[in-house]
């Protein structure tokens, strides 16, 4: 339960008089009475409700409570919200019987004291609305008076053990894992590797059966994960199989799991039986390793006929194990002396886990002066690498000392036992991330049960849900609010396996807006305008709530400089990504000039501006200081400007520059303070310039000069395309971090950079991956013509 619910209805219950006062309708008598005790209520429920939520997880009679509340509450919002529909519909009602006396005022003089017939219908609705809502409040009134009688006879004592309830959905797991993260395991992965390639004197049945026990959070998963992974275990078995079991035990699913990961494909038989044989005959003399990962269940009966599928694989099949439970290890056939007990890690095992998340990015001397606390924290995970890894992630955005002895502190690391199936060891860390979180963003991660597992959601449709059921904490900025309660949420680890998602320009969503679109001065979304002759670019003058992306698409329209002005682009501070494309061919200069964009603007294209040659592109361009892309195309400029000085700038793309001859030192931007060029960039792209013949980097700089300078640290890849003119490269890419080069239609380089003999050559010598012409050619020297990458469009 989250107390945001509890303070919208509050919020609404407010509201309630004020909307009495101004419509002079009264419910019923005593009614108003009723609802002031109701929000008495509500508000002796919400100082509570911090505390009760974080007893829940131990309290089975908190959890069965705090549900009780939540249903109520709903039932309260249900009617509020009927009650506050109905004004707005008696408000509608109101106006139009005004507009109508208005309209018939000569008549309403005549036969004034004789009610119209649909005017004592409304009359007689108003009454029957008041008897119910108010009726529905006493009545929802009393329920919410018992649940606060309930909390002030219990006091939310905790229960005991037997009481607790399970609060944990075990994830599905995979057998990849980043051996790099992983501290401590060495030795128990060794012995589980000699395990399972039959270097053990034991006799044994086949296939033999190892188990790898121990409590939640220990890292059974893992180290299964690692022995799986092993290039000797690979090379030893025939078949690969890895399957996460889970709670409950599904025969047909695990039958289906196995056979799929057999075949490498989707399975569509389901018939239990038919599973069984497949399996039989897929495993039948081949020697086989199967990983049944997060076993629970105690009932062999389940586990038997997989067994006897399985018993006629090759000697030296075999399958592992994992459970929390010893019992499951020995029903499953685990010998005593092929059960592994994984224990703890060690103190100082713990703390490496915990420093490599916790500290990272972090200043040394800042590290210094929380490695104390930060050690004592890590005491508390009494040597459990996911306690480790989960509190590394949370004690990463707390920054300051005083924060960290905080959660040293707290008071969760002295809750009881909450039974056998959550361990205290693990859950209290895990807790105190929870309980970390402000309670708006608890319920947006509760509300995230709706959807089912491994369900792939777009961040920006999350957050729309989000903000339509009214969890964003924000009226004026929902959208960046609700992206910054998912970033909590992720960084947090409380969101896996999600990936980033590239934003590009040039998106085409809508078509020709109307006149007096700038009146519309609450619109968030707007992602294209086009000018006409109806829908001027001044319109864009007060729409200073869109966000995110925006394509302004002039198609030759005459625009000028004052209607550019006054379309205040830069106070549109919520947009990231701006478009602007078809310019007009007149006072190109000063209208770019004019289309200034916001301070915060991230991703930027500029296509299609005519105007005559120009030496200049927009003074605003080079203090975009939170550019990650720019794109220009088709701009007559003679020059680039100092692109080097953006500190974000990620991608660069640079296409179809007409009147382009050459890019020389202005392009890097150097100046004494700056030394780090282009200090982000990962793509570069020149492509279409048919006209550029020079890049020169910092050639004829005093050597000492030259040292005190760093270019493109970070440079990935470079593509050059149908610049036939281009002579030659600049000599800073020797020192670049390339990992790959495209040059294609341009004879001029592809002569220069031929391999070893090429002028060119040891400038590119480094790079791994280079295509010149339509040859593919490997850092070795040789060349192969099955790895072609096509030119680039």
């Amino acid at each position: 339960m989250n107390d945001s619910l509890i303070s919208d209805l509050l919020e609404q219950l407010a509201s309630i008089t004020e909307r009495e006062a101004e419509q002079e309708i009264r419910l019923v008598v005593g009614v108003s009475k009723e609802v002031r005790q109701l929000e008495g209520n509500l508000r002796t429920v919400k100082a509570v409700l911090n505390d009760a939520e974080k007893r829940q997880l131990t309290d089975n009679n908190v959890k069965l409570w705090l549900k009780k509340l939540e249903d109520v509450s709903y039932e309260i919002d249900d009617v509020l919200f009927e009650w506050n529909t109905a004004m707005i519909k008696l408000e509608i009602e109101k106006d139009e019987e005004e507009n109508a006396e208005n309209a018939h005022v000569v008549k309403k003089k005549v036969c004034s004291f004789i009610p119209s017939p649909p005017c004592c219908l409304r009359q007689v609705d108003k009454l029957v609305l008041r008897h119910d809502i108010a009726h529905k409040i006493k009545e929802l009134n009393g329920k919410i008076g018992e649940i606060v009688r309930e909390r002030r006879m219990s006091g939310f004592e905790l229960t005991t053990r037997g009481n607790a309830s399970k609060v944990v959905e075990r994830p599905t797991t995979t057998s990849f894992v980043d051996v790099s993260e992983i501290y401590g395991r060495d030795k128990v992965k060794d012995d589980l590797v000699s395990i399972l390639l039959g270097r053990d004197s034991e006799e044994e049945r086949n296939p033999h059966v190892i188990s790898l026990v121990g409590m939640g959070g220990i890292g059974k998963t893992t180290l299964a994960q690692l022995a799986y992974n092993d290039p000797e275990v690979k090379a030893h078995f025939d078949l690969k199989m890895w399957v996460c079991v889970s709670d409950p035990f599904d025969k047909s699913r695990v039958a289906k799991a196995i056979v799929q990961e057999i075949k490498g494909i989707s399975y569509t038989l389901t018939g239990l039986q038919s599973l069984l044989h497949e399996i039989h005959d897929l495993t039948k003399e081949k020697k086989f390793f199967l990983v049944l990962d997060d076993v629970w269940t105690e009932d062999s009966t389940l586990w038997e006929p997989f067994r006897l599928a399985l018993k006629n694989g090759a000697q030296g099949s075999r399958i592992l194990v994992t459970t929390r439970k010893i019992r499951v290890a020995e029903i499953m056939g685990s010998t005593s002396a092929s059960m592994i007990n994984l224990e703890v890690l060690s103190e100082e095992d713990c703390w490496l886990v915990f420093r490599k998340i916790a500290f990272l990015d972090r200043d040394p001397n800042q590290c210094e002066q929380l490695e104390d606390p930060g050690r004592k924290i890590v005491e508390k995970c009494k040597g459990l690498p996911l306690a480790a890894k989960t509190l590394g992630s949370l004690m990463r955005f707390q920054r300051s000392r005083e924060e960290w002895e905080m959660v040293l502190d707290s008071s969760l690391w002295e809750l009881e036992d909450v039974g056998k199936v959550v361990e205290k060891d693990l859950f209290g860390p895990l807790l105190l991330s929870y309980n970390d979180l402000p309670s708006s963003l608890k319920q947006c991660f509760s509300f995230c049960a709706v959807f089912p597992k491994d369900y792939v959601f777009h961040i920006d449709d999350l957050v729309y849900m989000w903000m339509a059921h009214g969890y964003i904490d924000s009226k004026e900025h929902m959208e960046l609010k609700g992206r910054e309660y998912f970033e909590n949420l992720a960084i947090r680890s409380f969101f896996q396996d999600f990936q980033e998602y590239e934003v590009g320009c040039g998106e085409e969503l809508l078509g020709k807006l109307p006149k007096g679109i700038g009146n519309c001065i609450s619109l968030r979304t707007l992602k294209s305008f086009d000018v006409n002759e109806e829908c001027k670019l001044s319109e864009l003058k007060n729409l200073n709530n869109l966000r995110g992306t925006l394509k302004i698409g002039m198609s030759g329209n005459r625009v000028t400089v004052q209607e550019a002005e006054n379309a205040q682009l830069k106070n549109k501070i919520h947009l990231r990504t701006l478009e602007l494309k078809k310019l007009p061919t007149e006072n190109t200069n000063l209208l770019m000039n004019a289309l200034e964009p916001p301070p915060n603007l991230e991703y930027l294209s500029i296509d299609s501006y005519w105007g005559g040659p120009s030496t200049t592109t927009p003074d605003w361009m080079i203090s975009l200081n939170k550019l990650k892309m720019l794109r220009l195309m088709r701009l007559d400029v003679e020059c680039l400007p100092s692109l080097g000085k953006l500190p974000s700038l990620e991608t660069l793309e640079i296409r179809r520059l007409n009147s382009l001859k050459k890019v020389g030192v202005e392009f890097l931007g150097i100046e004494f303070k700056n030394k780090v060029i282009f200090s982000k960039l990962k793509h570069l792209l020149f492509l279409f310039l048919d006209k550029w013949e020079e890049w020169i980097g910092i050639e004829g700089m005093k050597e000492e000069e030259e040292d005190c300078i760093t270019i493109m640290p970070h440079l990935q890849i470079l593509r050059i395309h149908q610049c036939p003119n281009l002579k030659s490269l600049p000599d800073f890419l020797r020192k670049t971090p390339l990992k790959e080069l495209t040059i294609t239609y341009n004879p001029i380089l592809k002569e220069r950079c031929e391999r070893e003999t090429g002028e060119d050559w040891p400038k590119i010598s480094h790079i791994p991956n280079i295509m010149i012409g339509e040859n593919y050619v490997q850092r070795d020297g040789q060349e192969d013509n099955s790895k072609v990458i096509s030119s680039y469009p």
